[in-house]
């Protein structure tokens, strides 16, 4: 098991260099700005790079998102009556394990609310993919 800042983390080994690798990242948490203007219908809520439990003020420069931010994202596509479909667009290696299954029950227990789909766009390793495993469906 791996380690960062004596937290366990599940992520794939090859792609420690991400953490020190800089990269844009969405600014707010507003799903509806991600909403796809071919289907209106269908919000992709995008869960790239590290992952984390909590939001810090470092992700902007890592690159990273947070389950919290998931869950709020998520959360606020559930009470939103236009949004049918939750598309959680995968592309990570992984991260702390803290939190992930938290997340992931979260995600299995709002699937009878609205349809949660899962695409690994390009990676889902380790505690991406304990998420992506939680949606109804999951496309490779």
């Amino acid at each position: 098991m791996m380690f960062l800042s004596n937290k366990p983390l599940m992520l794939e080994r090859n792609s420690v260099e991400k953490l020190v690798n800089f990269s844009p990242k969405r600014c707010d948490a507003n799903p509806t700005k991600y909403r796809s203007k071919n289907l209106p219908g269908l919000v992709v809520i995008p869960i790239h790079g590290i992952l984390t439990k909590h939001a810090s003020v470092f992700d902007t420069f890592l690159g990273s998102t947070s389950y919290d931010e998931i869950q709020s994202e998520i959360a606020f596509a559930l009470n939103d009556r236009e949004i049918d479909t939750i598309l959680l667009d995968i592309d990570s290696c992984g991260g702390e394990t803290n939190g992930v299954f938290d997340l992931a029950d979260f995600i299995f227990a709002a699937r009878g609310k609205k349809r949660i789909w899962a695409i690994a766009n390009d990676d889902a390793y380790s505690a991406a993919y304990a998420i992506a495993s939680s949606a109804e469906k999951v496309f490779i």
